[in-house]
């Protein structure tokens, strides 16, 4: 309880910091922007094979949403300074020498996050300044909202009785000749079921790349190719986490 408690706390601080910041008086142009995105995300870490532990190392699609202040610095430096919704996790998937003989099982780590980010961004602007190239880089912290392991169990069924030429025979989802499947996603909370406690906070770099076009006076269109890598372990297991985004929004002049 004093975990969450301290994570709500701290989320509350990185919505005042941004908003402070967007509000203060600058020498150049302040921007807002709005973006949103998706990506491959996935766990990985050294001691999970001498841990025994459940790689979750396949990706799984996980969605970025939020909103930033751009603040310039100096020339063509400035820094972004983030705050929105990052989902992170894995996926295990059945290994195919045990897919004929048992129920096909597949799990998903899903983890959701206030992810508050400060990326130091430095652009070059081409001629009379339509298109804007940029390199991003910088540390994030992100709260942990909610995590969840959902197992989706795929039962091939028995075997159906060879059915004569001319007459359909109905073929499972599983797509094995005579069978017939049937399946069903199963939700554990982390902590719960064997499943691991994932932490309340998780730290690391985000590095990148995109461009600004030009809409208006102060409409900028936006796009965005973002990695972001977990520097700290997650849960007691050693996972770490890792998120490719492609986003894009729109970005707003103000001041």
């Amino acid at each position: 309880m004093s975990a969450g408690r301290n994570s709500a706390q701290a989320a509350i601080h990185a919505v005042a910091l941004v908003l402070a910041l967007a509000a203060a008086p600058l020498a150049a142009q302040t921007t807002i922007g709005v973006r949103a995105g998706i990506g491959p995300a996935s766990l990985s870490g050294a001691d999970l094979e001498t841990r025994g532990a459940a790689a979750f190392d396949e990706p799984r699609d996980g969605i970025v949403a939020g909103v930033d202040a751009g603040i310039p610095l100096s020339g063509g430096l400035g820094v972004r300074i983030g705050l929105g919704l990052a989902q992170k996790g894995g996926a295990v998937k059945v290994p195919s020498s045990i897919r004929a003989s048992r129920l096909l099982n597949e799990s998903t780590a899903e983890i959701d996050y206030l992810q508050f980010s400060a990326l130091f961004r430095a652009g070059t602007a081409a001629e009379e300044g339509r298109l804007n190239f940029g390199f991003l880089a910088g540390p994030y912290v992100a709260f942990n909202l909610s995590c969840q392991v959902v197992v989706t169990s795929v039962d091939p069924g028995p075997i159906r009785p060879e059915v004569p030429p001319g007459i359909p025979n109905r073929v499972g989802r599983t797509g094995g000749a005579g069978r017939t499947a049937s399946a069903q996603d199963t939700a554990v909370a982390c902590g719960e079921g064997g499943v691991s406690e994932v932490k309340s906070t998780d730290f690391g770099l985000a590095l990148g790349g995109g461009f600004q076009v030009r809409l208006t006076a102060s409409l900028d269109l936006a796009f965005d190719v973002i990695y972001a890598r977990g520097l700290s372990e997650i849960d007691d297991e050693g996972k770490k986490t890792g998120h490719v985004v492609l986003q894009g929004g729109l970005v707003f002049a103000i001041g």
